[in-house]
């Protein structure tokens, strides 16, 4: 599959030779499923993740991906920042293989890329050790990174952060152990974590989704705020299409929508919510209340039926249309691509294409 123009429509004026900061061309993850002892000597069964992804990443981007759980976005998300190897395709930093300049085959070092590619983890408790206190967790990447910063110079620096992402007064916050603050403070550590490592992309994975509903935009904004600040760009994961849209239209960014390991919608986040082109974007709207949709959009489900389909053996042809209600005897035939619709909106639907036999076809009868 080649990769979509995610700029399509966007000013030209920028120099063509720009590298993306991350590129992804028809990247595939597949994982064999754990085995029982009597499954042994049979095949392994494997689980597409991901299955056939290209995608860029531009300098001080928002990309948000979102979907059902188990629909491959965080395995994404990490696939991106080189945290999961891929089984399939490449994923490159500024024109490098991360894999080869792991393996040493390129004129980067890998230490280089880890620096630059960070992440902020759903739960930041499970990510911060409780035997140390924040002073001495912010200080390791310093000292890491740059081992003739001086012990002050490094406190000095975590005290600025700090400050800079609301934990006042900085001292008193920098000497407590993770099981004194709260939920919310230990997510602004985990983020002034990632930020000390001057990167080039945060992973945000369901970095808000245990936070209580009034703190959300509280630390979205706040992530917005610092991007520009740091000159950072955002992969947002989410299964909260409010969340997305939020985060992506105050960001300037794109949506991307996942489906069973396939991006099948990426677009700014306005144009999906009022006028989708896939319907799994529809589902993923209906399922939303709180997108303050009318009364003739918020009643019967837009699927055929609820289940999602086995990831082991996903249906032939475009993987939604087991549950699509707009399908026809095409859509089994052949996936699907990712191609330009419109100003910065990709799309895999046959729908999108008038030419296509899909408008010839008949309905796929239940």
């Amino acid at each position: 599959m080649s990769r979509p123009d995610a700029t399509a429509g966007t000013d030209d004026s920028t120099d063509s030779a720009d590298e993306p900061l991350i590129s992804l061309e028809n990247v595939e993850v597949h994982f064999e499923k754990e085995q029982g002892l009597l499954d042994l000597f049979e095949e392994p069964d494997v689980v597409r993740a991901v299955d056939g992804v290209s995608l860029d990443i531009q300098e001080n981007d928002v990309l948000v991906l979102v979907g059902e759980s188990g629909c491959g976005k965080t395995t994404l998300g990490k696939t991106m920042i080189g945290l999961q190897r891929p089984t399939g395709g490449s994923v490159k930093y500024r024109g490098r293989d991360i894999w080869e300049t792991k393996a040493g085959n390129t004129d980067l070092s890998f230490d280089e890329i880890r620096s630059s590619l960070q992440i902020i983890h759903q739960d930041p408790g499970s990510s911060l050790n409780p035997n140390r206190r924040i002073v001495e967790i912010l200080s390791e990447p310093i000292r890491l990174t740059h081992p003739g910063v001086s012990a002050g110079e490094r406190r000095e620096r975590i005290y600025s952060l700090l400050e800079r992402v609301g934990m006042t007064p900085a001292h008193d916050f920098a000497d407590r152990y993770p099981h004194q603050l709260s939920g919310g403070e230990k997510q602004r550590v985990a983020l002034s974590r990632a930020l000390l490592m001057n990167p080039d992309v945060i992973l945000a994975d369901e970095a808000i989704s245990a936070l209580d509903v009034s703190l959300r935009v509280e630390m979205m904004d706040l992530m917005l705020d610092l991007q520009d600040d740091f000159n950072t760009s955002f992969v947002f994961v989410s299964h909260d299409l409010s969340n997305a849209r939020y985060f992506a239209e105050h960001g300037d960014g794109r949506v991307g929508v996942m489906y069973l390991g396939n991006l099948v919608e990426v677009g700014p986040a306005e144009r999906l919510i009022s006028e989708p082109q896939h319907p799994y974007t529809e589902v993923l709207r209906w399922a939303t209340p709180n997108l303050a949709l009318d009364a003739t959009e918020a009643g019967e489900p837009p699927m055929r039926k609820i289940d999602i389909p086995d990831p082991i053996n996903p249906p032939s042809g475009c993987r939604f249309h087991t549950r699509c209600p707009k399908a026809r005897t095409a859509c089994p035939k052949e996936q699907p691509e990712l191609e330009t619709h419109g100003d910065r909106h990709l799309v895999a639907c046959f729908r999108s294409d008038e030419d296509h036999e899909y408008w010839d076809s008949p309905e796929i009868e239940d």
